[in-house]
C-alpha cells in the first residue's frame, strides 16, 4: 500500500538525516529495530505512526519499546504527528497485568494527549481481553475490524484499570454490570455502547487504518479538542480507583 513504510532498522544513519529525508519523500525511514512481536510503520501523508502487535499480552521488552515510542512522540522525535495508532494485529486471550511497568505504560499513553496534540487510536482485529483491552480503552479512540471481539470476563477488583477506563466512558453502574456479566461483545455491540468509534471490514488490516485516518484527518482539530477535554475531565476517575485498589 502506498503511503507507509515498515520500520526495520537504523542502518547506521543519524536520526536528523532521516527526518531531513522525510521532507522529500513524505514517509519515514527506519529509526530502530522493533522488538519481537512489534512492527512499526509511518503513514507519512497522514502524519501518523502505527505500531502493530502480533501476539496477545505485553512482554517486558514490548512495554519498554512502547513507552519509548510514547516518550519520543511527546518530545517530537517522531516528527510531526497527529495520530499514534496501536494496532492489535492478533487474536488470542491476554490475562490482566497489574505490575508497575505496565501501569506506567497505560498512564503515559492515556496522558499523552494532555502533553501534545496527538490522538491515540487503538485498532482491534481479533479477541481483546485482559491487558490488551485495558490498554485499548486507555486510548482516545477505539476502532477495528468487524470480526473483533471484546471479553469483559474479569473481576473489577482484579482488573481495576479496565474497570476505571470503562467507568470514564460509560459510567460506574454500566461498567460494573458489564464486567460482572462476563459478556463477550462484538463490534456492533461495542459501537452501540459508544466504546467503539468505527468498524472496518474483517481483514482490512493497515488499509483499514489508513482509510479511517484519511477521513478523520479532516476533523482532526475538533477530534483532538474533544478527546483532550474528555481526558482532562475524567482522568481522576481511573487514577483514583487504582489508588484505592
Amino acid at each position: 500500500m502506498d503511503g507507509f513504510q515498515e520500520v526495520s532498522g537504523t542502518q547506521g544513519v543519524p536520526t536528523d538525516v532521516y527526518w531531513r529525508r522525510l521532507a522529500v519523500v513524505g514517509m519515514s525511514e527506519p529509526l530502530k529495530v522493533a522488538v519481537e512481536g512489534l512492527t512499526e510503520h509511518r503513514f507519512g501523508d497522514l502524519d501518523a505512526f502505527v505500531v502493530s502487535k502480533s501476539s496477545p499480552g505485553f512482554s517486558d521488552a514490548c512495554i519498554d519499546r512502547l513507552r519509548e515510542i510514547i516518550r519520543d512522540a511527546a518530545a517530537g522525535r517522531l516528527g510531526h504527528l497527529k495520530f499514534l495508532v496501536f494496532d492489535f494485529a492478533h487474536s488470542g486471550e491476554a490475562g490482566p497485568r497489574g505490575d508497575s511497568a505496565f501501569q506506567a505504560l497505560v498512564t503515559e499513553a492515556a496522558n499523552l494527549i494532555l502533553q501534545v496534540p496527538i490522538v491515540l487510536v487503538a485498532n482491534a482485529r481479533g479477541l481483546m481481553s485482559g491487558a490488551d483491552l485495558e490498554f485499548a480503552l486507555a486510548c482516545s479512540m477505539l476502532i477495528g475490524e468487524a470480526g473483533a471481539r471484546f471479553s469483559f470476563s474479569a473481576d473489577p477488583i482484579v482488573s481495576i484499570g479496565t474497570y476505571g477506563f470503562l467507568a470514564q466512558k460509560i459510567g460506574f453502574v454500566r461498567a460494573e454490570r458489564l464486567m460482572e456479566s462476563g459478556d463477550v461483545l462484538d463490534a456492533q455491540q461495542m459501537h452501540d455502547l459508544l466504546l467503539r468509534k468505527h468498524v472496518t471490514e474483517s481483514g482490512a488490516g493497515l488499509d483499514g487504518i489508513a482509510s479511517f485516518l484519511t477521513r478523520t484527518a479532516k476533523r482532526y482539530n475538533s477530534c483532538y479538542g474533544i478527546y483532550r477535554a474528555h481526558r482532562m475531565a475524567t482522568g481522576a476517575i481511573r487514577d483514583g480507583l487504582r489508588a484505592y485498589g
